[in-house]
């Protein structure tokens, strides 16, 4: 009697660990496309505190919290395509200014001399800027440039 007694219980505890878990609401942070329709969208999104990655016309990718909603911006899911990185030469004066543009995330295609040339998005670009360095937008577009090559 014991033993069936375990082996139900057993039975019983397995085929729990084994179900699938009921789903949870999704997290209402991270990235998201917000479209816009005026300079003064973009400035009530910067005052709430989103942090631009991307800015289209149009639209932007922001990695921000559910704040967004409250603004009444609708928040859409989004895809590879929206987020565009420019393509950009960055002018350093050493290793260290190198070093320090890299650790922002941009994606590095090539350095000449002082120079990188470089993949970004639009917020790397920003913190790049406010650093100190000169950033040149060579392509606003770096995926079709690179198609066009």
């Amino acid at each position: 009697m014991a033993k069936s007694i375990l082996l139900s219980l057993g039975v019983c505890l397995f085929l729990g660990a084994c179900s699938t878990p009921e789903p949870q609401q999704a997290a209402n942070h991270g990235m998201k496309k917000i479209r816009y329709t005026s300079e003064a969208d973009l400035q009530r999104l910067r005052q709430a505190g989103a942090r631009i990655i991307v800015q289209q016309p149009g639209y932007v990718i922001i990695d921000s919290d559910s704040t967004i909603g409250a603004l009444g911006f609708k928040a859409e899911s989004i895809q590879e395509s929206d987020l565009v990185q420019r393509l950009v030469r960055i002018a350093t004066a050493n290793r260290d200014e190198r070093q320090m543009a890299i650790d922002t995330g941009i994606d590095p295609w090539e350095v000449r001399g002082d120079t990188l040339i470089a993949r970004a998005f639009d917020l790397q670009i920003e913190q790049l800027r406010s650093s100190g360095l000169t950033v040149e937008i060579i392509a606003e577009n770096a995926a079709k440039w690179e198609d066009k090559q």
